[in-house]
């Protein structure tokens, strides 16, 4: 009876806490429309030059990484370092890609472009979590990437094909494989469906370089020099380079294209090629992975660079790395397997050899390497 007792006094006041608890005031979540306004206010401020204004969108605690593209980490905003010269733009297009919530707090991801006399000066993708503080709506997170800090300075293709850069991309990573029968195929599907596309001639003129046939060389430089007008000066110069006319300048052509595209690793890599300076191809391709640190074509040849020089502790460490991030690429196995033939390991690199031959059958130089082993 006793215990009863006991429980039925708990079963009221365990009832009388879930009535308490669902009649409490929920805090109020804001709505869509109230952080839509509070964002054009935000960006209101800066176009107006209104420092102040600007300072009250943010809270006095907010914690924010500025430029998340940049080595680093958010730190809190002190806002006394404002600046009214800052704001020299004179309209800003912002878009909001997503608004979700987090409690009360709302959490937004968006993009803009700012614009000063008809021309776009900068662009930012952000994302920040806004809430209210003293009465006020601030910003109490944010996360922004400048566009402008982002490589974009690669071998474009000027072409309007639907999924041509897809392709496009796909040719190329052949190319920088070594897998130059794919590279081939796709190029002539390229050549085919825009007839008028100078750069869907690369996989052409690198298989046929590759396998010095002269007369298709020829013939395809001819039809890719032919179809120039439109494309970017780093096409030009990269399509140059396979001149195959006696005299013709094959390393000024690479510096040019590399000039004009200094982030494409597929051209950094041939012109570190043909680089004589150890210390200064090493340099190129150091560049070069310190944006695509698992690029197939920079690691294989700064690996060459190193082995050649006698730095075997690097060049194995790059050849590895090769291997772990692209497994799949028979050119790396053949590599790995010229290092540790010249490490006198012979038969580890006649598994590699048959590796290779085995991932892609193409490679027949790796089949006589193990068979002359």
């Amino acid at each position: 009876m006793e215990r009863m007792t006991s429980l039925l006094r708990l079963f009221l006041i365990s009832s009388l806490f879930v009535t308490i608890w669902s009649c409490a005031p929920t805090e109020k979540q804001l709505s869509e429309e109230e952080v839509t306004v509070f964002l054009q206010s935000f960006f209101d401020a800066q176009t107006e030059g209104n420092v102040e204004a600007y300072n009250n969108t943010m809270s006095d605690s907010l914690l924010a990484w500025s430029n998340a593209v940049w080595p680093g980490g958010p730190s809190i905003v002190n806002k006394e370092n404002t600046k009214a010269e800052w704001f020299y733009e004179d309209s800003i297009q912002q878009t909001i890609h997503d608004i979700s919530y987090v409690g009360k707090d709302a959490h937004i991801m968006g993009s803009a472009k700012w614009y000063s006399a008809g021309l776009k000066t900068f662009g930012m993708n952000f994302s920040g979590i806004v809430g209210e503080e003293n009465g006020r709506m601030v910003w109490k997170r944010f996360t922004g990437v400048w566009n402008h800090a982002l490589a974009r300075n690669f071998l474009w293709p000027s072409t309007e094909l639907k999924g041509g850069l897809s392709a496009y991309n796909e040719m190329r990573k052949h190319m920088s494989e070594l897998s130059n029968e794919q590279a081939l195929a796709i190029s002539d599907t390229l050549v085919d469906a825009d007839p008028n596309w100078a750069t869907a001639h690369l996989g052409q003129l690198h298989y046929y370089w590759f396998n010095q046939d002269k007369q298709n060389l020829q013939a395809t430089f001819d039809a890719a020099m032919s179809k120039l007008q439109g494309a970017s000066l780093a096409e030009q110069y990269f399509i140059k380079s396979y001149d195959p006319s006696a005299g013709a300048d094959m390393r000024e052509n690479l510096r040019m294209a590399l000039l004009h595209a200094p982030d494409d690793p597929m051209i950094r890599t041939w012109y570190a090629w043909g680089e004589k300076d150890y210390e200064a191809a090493v340099d190129i391709l150091s560049t070069g992975l310190a944006r695509n640190p698992d690029n197939s074509a920079l690691n294989n040849m700064i690996a060459y660079k190193y082995m050649n020089e006698g730095e075997m502790e690097l060049a194995e460490k790059h050849f590895l790395l090769n291997m772990n991030s692209n497994p799949d690429v028979a050119n790396v196995h053949d590599s790995y397997g010229d290092f540790l033939l010249r490490q006198g390991d012979s038969s580890a690199a006649k598994t590699q050899y048959l590796k290779a031959h085995e991932l892609d059958p193409n490679f027949t130089v790796s089949k006589e390497k193990a068979d002359a082993i």
